[in-house]
């Protein structure tokens, strides 16, 4: 946030010192992940072989990496393709990227939520968004070492700002619903979390949109 509202710079630096956190941060977390699996999980979990017996691991692997591989092939034509959105429609970049370019890509994690729902792996389907957010943080990072004109955050437009602010209270949400288990669903359907998600998420495009417009 500071990178985004009042440029931070560090002499002789061409990185951010968000970029010089972020990664040893994730490492931290990665670490931390695995260390409490490892002592805490009572039950370990069910083998995939007992669930998918025909399964074999090269089938596995080779899915894996055909599907990845198409992931990888469609991202590198969105970029150009939502620009191309924004310049027609006479919308921002910040706009567009935000709204319709973020739920692009994020289209394969929830079709791989749902999935991992349907077989009832919800600790993988949970896993899979917050891991998500966790490593696209890092993406920044590897941008900002790959961007050659100084900390990628200091030429960025602090229209982000309020997505920064909307993301973390969005995160700071699921953190209260992983640790105090909400069971009561007011809507019949869904649980408070997930109605402050909707509503956090929705005054977010309201913000994108009037400030579009």
């Amino acid at each position: 946030m500071p990178n985004l509202l009042v440029p931070v710079t560090i002499p002789n630096v061409s990185l951010s010192p968000a970029t010089l956190l972020m990664v040893p941060i994730y490492a931290f977390a990665l670490r931390n992940i695995f260390t409490y699996e490892r002592r805490h999980l009572m039950e370990p979990a069910e083998p995939a072989i007992a669930r998918y017996p025909e399964a074999t691991l090269r089938h596995a692997v080779v899915g894996y990496l055909i599907a990845a591989t198409a992931v990888v092939a469609a991202g590198l034509l969105l970029p150009s393709a939502a620009l191309d959105l924004a310049e027609t429609m006479g919308w921002t970049s910040t706009f567009v990227g935000t709204l319709f370019l973020a739920a692009a890509t994020s289209l394969p994690e929830l079709v791989v939520t749902l999935s991992a729902i349907r077989i009832g792996a919800l600790d993988m389907a949970i896993a899979n968004l917050l891991g998500s957010n966790l490593f696209n943080m890092v993406v920044l990072a590897i941008d900002d070492i790959a961007y050659p004109r100084g900390p990628l955050l200091s030429h960025v437009s602090s229209a982000h700002a309020p997505t920064v602010l909307i993301a973390l209270l969005m995160t700071g949400i699921v953190t209260v619903g992983l640790v105090y288990r909400p069971t009561a669903r007011p809507a019949g359907a869904v649980s408070w979390v997930s109605l402050a998600l909707i509503a956090a998420y929705a005054a977010n495009a309201l913000i994108l949109i009037f400030g579009a417009s």
